[in-house]
């Protein structure tokens, strides 16, 4: 199992045919594998990566939103964290470690709808003794793929 999972980490969106030949095996063998990984919740599927700055109607802001919370007795972050991962608009939740104890990703139209958001939903939760947010800027890099590559200028370049 371990190939095919750094295969699909790898390559993500390869067709299963793909997967198959890499693999040395049937596309049926292969869909039963994916099948399998999927039913285990080890592969929860694919992402597009998209660079939002080049859209017209890719007027979006993202951020960070670091939470710190009163874990319940016997509950510990969970019932916290589930509550935020409810919500459509988070992306991403983890717990994590440092100064804050919950970190989640979102996105919205503009600065103030995420801070609304935040004051209105986020501090909302029971549990919730702060929060901290960051607005992300500029993306250099996601997931690997470089976000702002220039074009190559090859009119120095003389070939003969």
């Amino acid at each position: 199992m371990e190939k095919i999972i750094k295969l699909l980490d790898a390559h993500p969106g390869m067709s299963l045919e793909d997967i198959a030949i890499m693999l040395g095996m049937e596309p049926e063998q292969a869909a039963a594998k994916m099948d399998e990984l999927r039913k285990q919740q080890i592969y929860m599927g694919e992402k597009a990566i998209i660079n939002w700055d080049k859209l017209e109607e890719g007027n979006h802001v993202c951020a960070f939103i670091d939470v710190q919370v009163q874990p319940k007795l016997g509950k510990g972050f969970d019932e916290v964290a589930d509550k935020m991962s409810a919500i459509p608009a988070v992306e991403c939740c983890y717990l994590m470690s440092g100064g804050y104890d919950i970190s989640i990703k979102m996105k919205g139209k503009s600065f103030q709808e995420i801070a609304l958001f935040v004051a209105r939903n986020l501090s909302a939760i029971e549990g919730v003794i702060s929060t901290r947010t960051h607005f992300i800027l500029k993306r250099y890099k996601e997931d690997g793929i470089l976000m702002d590559t220039p074009e190559k200028d090859d009119r120095g370049n003389i070939s003969l």
